[in-house]
């Protein structure tokens, strides 16, 4: 026996979740049991998922209902259901290596640390899709990730598991609760993720919707200075004279187009593509007018729920 949980929530990934299911049946190290958390889905990815279990002949993989759609709910849920300390998290949509659950359970055991993660390698499909990867994870960039990890369960229940009903920023507020609490965490760099299609989005109109929506849980976060950053600078910029506004367009262009891209990515690459050259500061602009909404959007019920906690 295994005696590790793999946890997967998903919606609507009827285009992805066989290559998932694949994915993991293909493991060199089999988990123990697979639990696939429904969070509202209204496509057909239920059925392609039984009749992935029926075709395959295997108990191990089942699915279970949370209702909400928010992935850090449907997380928790998985978590609570299984019934090994080591849970491994995983998002679909993602190609993982064969020997993702052996080379990362090898580590937690030797190591007897509280999480084994691994990298995550961005690039994008279109330039669109290139552009905003460069403005968030980093263009041809291999970053460490909390997708793809194996976490002790134990730990989770300590940390009072993920932030309820949120799209995005649980991860930040649970690595940042992670490390204030010093527990401990390697990364394998030896294991590598991969998007299967498109990274982030593939056109503008997606991205915006996907900002902001994921930017209204952030205030929730623990440790995520962002938005009271983009709070403060926008005040200021309200407020300087407006004889400075050529200055400051003109520097924000080059730092929020250029220079910030270029340090997430560390590489010179994204500068080769004429059209990804172009596209890069819209996609700088799109993000932090996005964010801004977002933030503000959810600022007066992120202070009621301060007030109540």
């Amino acid at each position: 026996m295994s005696e590790i949980s793999i946890v997967i929530p998903f919606y609507n990934e009827s285009d992805s979740i066989t290559k998932t299911l694949d994915s993991l049946n293909k493991q060199t190290y089999q988990p123990d049991e697979v639990i696939l958390v429904d969070s509202g889905s209204d496509d057909n990815t239920c059925n392609l998922i039984n009749k992935w279990i029926e075709d395959n002949q295997t108990n191990k993989f089942k699915i279970i209902y949370s209702g909400k759609m928010s992935p850090s709910s449907s997380i928790n849920l998985g978590v609570r259901n299984a019934k090994n300390n080591l849970i491994g998290y995983l998002d679909c949509g993602l190609f993982v290596p064969n020997n993702w659950i052996e080379s990362n359970v090898k580590i937690i055991k030797q190591s007897n640390c509280d999480m084994v993660s691994v990298m995550i390698y961005t690039k994008g499909q279109n330039y669109i899709d290139k552009s905003l990867v460069a403005q968030s994870y980093g263009y041809k960039n291999k970053t460490a990730c909390l997708t793809g990890s194996i976490i002790k369960k134990s730990i989770i229940k300590k940390l009072n598991y993920f932030l309820e009903n949120c799209r995005a920023s649980y991860d930040i507020d649970f690595i940042n609760k992670f490390k204030k609490n010093n527990y401990t965490r390697e990364v394998n760099t030896k294991i590598i993720l991969n998007y299967y299609d498109i990274n982030f989005s593939s056109n503008y109109h997606e991205a915006i919707q996907k900002v902001f929506r994921y930017s209204k849980n952030a205030w929730l976060a623990y440790g995520d200075l962002k938005p009271i950053s983009y709070i403060l600078l926008t005040v200021f910029i309200i407020i300087i004279p407006y004889n400075y506004y050529y200055n400051i367009i003109l520097f924000y262009f080059i730092l929020r187009g250029y220079i910030t891209p270029y340090l997430k990515s560390k590489n010179l690459e994204l500068f080769k593509e004429i059209p990804l050259l172009a596209l890069l500061p819209l996609s700088g602009f799109i993000f932090d007018i996005s964010r801004l909404a977002g933030y503000i959007y959810s600022l007066p019920s992120s202070i009621i729920n301060d007030k109540q906690n």
